[in-house]
Order: structure tokens, then sequence, then C-alpha cells
């Protein structure tokens, strides 16, 4: 089986689009067609459906997806042990990441290969929560820079850093009196939230105090949360890492009780993971502070 068939299907699948898919692996949208059309005839039956949207897998290709994830995660490994073997460090590394985390960590990560293996090639897709655990698990992330995921889930998590929640507020904002806001003062005013399934740490404030806030608007977006109070639109639970990359005319106040989130890498199970995955682990493990 050509493994090039596969994994432009995939990217298309993932995008949902050949044009995207196109884009991101450098061929053109007719090429990419004329693979797939080479591919269905190959396999005898649809793999993609077109509609308003892009394009879509068929059942017969959502059946055949864990088993070409699979395929084209083999063939990576193998490729990255012989390089391994040669002295070599090269290949593609899938990382899901935050926001915050893709503006803080990612950057550092990228310039260390970037300057001493140029031939380590990052695909980077700023996700959330239950998002990434799903990439994890299926197969179509190696890593993410997440925080520690509950019991339920089945992944691997490597934790870094523990990352401060804070409560932050309108300049002027009647809680800048406090030097630790109270939970319990919490309350009292109107919240933007990010969704749950998105990031589920300012959630768990919440729940951890035994009450349900007041939430007037909800986004995927910490940054966009953060301009959203700046315009006194309401309060916000947002990790100190996103406050330091995001100045601007608000306040911020640790909580009382203290709460933060801790930040790390998951991945799908450590000896599934090949050797170049492993030396990417180690150098955040070493030099992510």
């Amino acid at each position: 089986m050509n493994t090039q068939k596969i994994r432009i299907l995939l990217a298309a699948i993932d995008r949902g689009s050949l044009t995207k898919a196109g884009q991101a692996l450098g061929y053109t949208q007719s090429y990419l067609t004329q693979i797939v059309k080479a591919f269905e005839d190959e396999v005898g039956f649809p793999l993609l459906i077109k509609t308003n949207r892009g394009v879509e897998p068929t059942q017969e290709a959502m059946t055949l997806l864990p088993a070409m994830r699979r395929l084209v995660e083999s063939e990576e490994q193998f490729d990255q042990e012989v390089a391994e073997l040669q002295g070599l460090r090269k290949g593609t590394v899938r990382i899901g990441t935050y926001v915050s985390t893709s503006v803080y960590w990612v950057p550092q990560i990228i310039e260390y290969f970037q300057n001493n293996y140029p031939q380590v090639v990052f695909q980077i897709e700023e996700l959330g929560h239950d998002e990434m655990i799903s990439g994890l698990v299926d197969g179509s992330l190696d890593i993410a820079l997440m925080s520690c995921p509950d019991n339920k889930t089945s992944i691997d998590f490597i934790p870094i850093l523990e990352d401060p929640m804070l409560v932050a507020f309108p300049p002027g904002h009647e809680l800048s009196k406090y030097d630790h806001v109270p939970v319990d003062k919490l309350k009292d005013y109107p919240f933007i939230m990010t969704y749950k399934s998105y990031d589920k740490d300012p959630h768990r404030v919440f729940e951890d105090a035994g009450f349900i806030p007041e939430v007037r608007y909800y986004s995927r977006d910490d940054f966009a949360v953060l301009s959203m109070v700046q315009r006194g639109l309401g309060l916000a639970i947002l990790p100190e890492l996103t406050l330091n990359e995001f100045p601007g005319n608000y306040g911020a106040r640790r909580l009382d009780p203290e709460a933060s989130r801790m930040l790390g890498i998951g991945l799908r199970a450590r000896e599934y993971a090949g050797p170049l995955t492993r030396f990417v682990i180690r150098y955040i493990k070493e030099n992510i502070r």
C-alpha cells in the first residue's frame, strides 16, 4: 500500500478540504484529486464525499481510518528509528496545543530544533482540551501541550509546570482591593468563560467552590475572553501564563483558596512514542520553565 495516498487522504479528512490539504502538503488541488481517485480505484469504493463545506470521509473511509493512521504512524516511527541509528534527527512531530502554550512554549521549541535539527518538521494545531485527547487517542497527534486530564482518560501525562489561575476584571473594579480574591465573592459577578470542552480548568475553580457562576458569554479563545473583560462585559478566570502574554488594561488577582492548573505533555502511551517524539519530550522536560 502506498502510504503517500494514505497521507493525502488523511490530510484531506483532518482539514475537511482538498485545497487546505494541498496547501499543507505542497501539492495542487487537482493533483490531490487525481491521487484520491486513484486510491478509490485501488480499494474499489469511494473514500471522500464532497459537501458544501469541503470534503468528508465516507463510511468505508471511517472504518479504515484507525488502520490508516496506524500504518502512517508505523512508517514514521520506522523512519525515525533509521535516522536515530544513522545519528540524525529528522521527521515530523504533530503537536496539539492551547493558545497560551502555543504563544509561550511552541516558539522556543521550534527555534531550538530549527537551529539544531532543521530536518525536524512540526505540525502545530491549536485545539481545545477534549480535541487534544481525541487526537492523541486516534493517532492524529504525537503529543499535546495541555493541562492534566482527569482519571477517566486513557492517555499518559507528563507534568511540566504549575500555572496559577487568576480572576481578571476591568480596570478600577472593586475586587482590586484584595490581594487574594475570596472565591465566594465571585458569586456576585457575571463571567465570560471558555467552553468546558475547550478548557476545563476555569470551570474546576467553581466546581471546587461548590457553585455555578452567572455566565454571560462563552468563547474558545482566552485572548478573546480577556478582550471582553477589558470592555467591562464581565470577569474571567484565566491562567497566569495567558495573562503574562496579554498585557492590557485590566486587573488580575490570585484566588483564596489558591487554584492552579498543571500543564504538561499528553501522549497516547509512552511505549508508542517514536525516538523523535521522545527526543522532543526530553527537550521540553529539560528546558521549558
